[in-house]
C-alpha cells in the first residue's frame, strides 16, 4: 500500500472534473495511479481511496456483523454514493455530483494524501478548521508528544 503523504490545493471544473496533481500521483505506486474509489469521508470531506486502500477498508467493513443495526447504518452511510473512478489519459477524474453538493465543493479543494487515502475538502472549510498560528502548532506538538494519543500496543495493559 502507498505510504506517501502530501498536501495540494486544486482547482476543480464546474462539471466536477479535476486533474490529480502529478506530485500526488508520483507518491503512489505505479499500479495505484489509475483506479480510485470515492466515498463519504469520516468528517467534513470526501475520501478518495487508492484501490488497495479501499480494499483494505472493505476487508475491515466485511469483518463487521451486518446483522447489527449500527453496523448496517455505518455500511449504508459509507457506501452511499461510493463510486469507482478511472483516471483518463490526462489523469483526470470526475467526482459524483451528490458528493460535490453534500460537501460544498465547487471551485477549489484541498487534497491531503495519507497512506493511499486522500481527503478532499472544500478549501474554505479546510482552512477555517485547520489554519493555526505557529504558537498554536507548537502547543499542539507538545500535547501530541506527551503520549496520550498513542494507540495501545498489543500485550500492554492486559490487551492481547
Amino acid at each position: 500500500m502507498a505510504t506517501g503523504y502530501g498536501y495540494w490545493e486544486v482547482s476543480i471544473e464546474k462539471s466536477g472534473r479535476l486533474k490529480l496533481p502529478a506530485a500526488l500521483l508520483q507518491k503512489l505506486p505505479e499500479e495505484e495511479r489509475k483506479t480510485f474509489y470515492v466515498t463519504h469521508g469520516f468528517g467534513e470531506y470526501i475520501m478518495l481511496w487508492s484501490e488497495k486502500a479501499y480494499n483494505k477498508q472493505m476487508e475491515y467493513m466485511n469483518s463487521l456483523d451486518r446483522n447489527l443495526k449500527r453496523v448496517k447504518l455505518y455500511r449504508n452511510a459509507f457506501l452511499r454514493n461510493t463510486a469507482q473512478l478511472e483516471c483518463d489519459s490526462q489523469n483526470r477524474i470526475v467526482i459524483p455530483k451528490p458528493l460535490m453538493e453534500m460537501y460544498a465543493i465547487d471551485k477549489e479543494l484541498v487534497m491531503l494524501l495519507d497512506n493511499g487515502q486522500i481527503e478532499m475538502w472544500n478549501s474554505k472549510n479546510y482552512h477555517e478548521k485547520f489554519d493555526m498560528s505557529p504558537g498554536d502548532l507548537e502547543d499542539l506538538n507538545e500535547e501530541m508528544h506527551l503520549g496520550h494519543y498513542m494507540k495501545e500496543k498489543e500485550g500492554e495493559n492486559g490487551i492481547s
